[in-house]
C-alpha cells in the first residue's frame, strides 16, 4: 500500500522539487516527511462531498484539494494539466466580457428577487 502512495505522489509532482541537499539536510527531510505523511492522510480522505442544490433539487459535489479536479470515470481527484488550466482561463476571461454586459439585467434580478424575499420574511 505504501508503495502505490509513493507512485502517485511522484505522479502528482510532490516529489519535483526533492534535491539531494534536502535529503542530506535533516531538518528539511524532516519537514519533507511530515507533509508527506500529511499528504497521506489526505488521500486516505479524499473525497470529501458537500451538499448542494442545483435545479431544485439536493446532490453530492465532490470537493477536491487544490490543483485538482474530481475525474467521475476514475472516481478520483485528478490533477490538473497546463492545457486545462490555459482553456480554463480563456473561458473565465470570455465568461467575464459577457458578463458585463449583461449586469444590469442580473442587478435588477437580484433586486427584485430580494424585494420578493424580505416580503415572504426570508431575508
Amino acid at each position: 500500500m505504501f508503495s502505490k502512495i509513493v507512485e502517485q505522489s511522484i505522479k502528482n509532482g510532490f516529489f519535483d522539487e526533492v534535491t539531494e541537499d534536502v535529503l542530506n539536510n535533516k531538518e528539511q527531510f524532516n519537514t519533507m516527511v511530515d507533509v508527506f505523511i500529511d499528504e497521506i492522510i489526505n488521500n486516505l480522505n479524499e473525497l470529501r462531498r458537500k451538499r448542494v442544490i442545483r435545479n431544485k433539487k439536493l446532490k453530492l459535489r465532490v470537493l477536491c484539494p487544490r490543483n485538482k479536479r474530481y475525474n467521475p470515470s476514475k472516481k478520483q481527484c485528478v490533477r490538473v494539466s497546463g492545457k486545462d488550466r490555459v482553456k480554463k482561463k480563456r473561458a473565465m476571461k470570455r465568461a467575464w466580457m459577457k458578463k458585463r454586459g449583461k449586469k444590469a439585467a442580473m442587478v435588477r434580478k437580484r433586486r427584485k428577487s430580494l424585494r420578493k424575499r424580505k416580503a415572504m420574511g426570508i431575508k
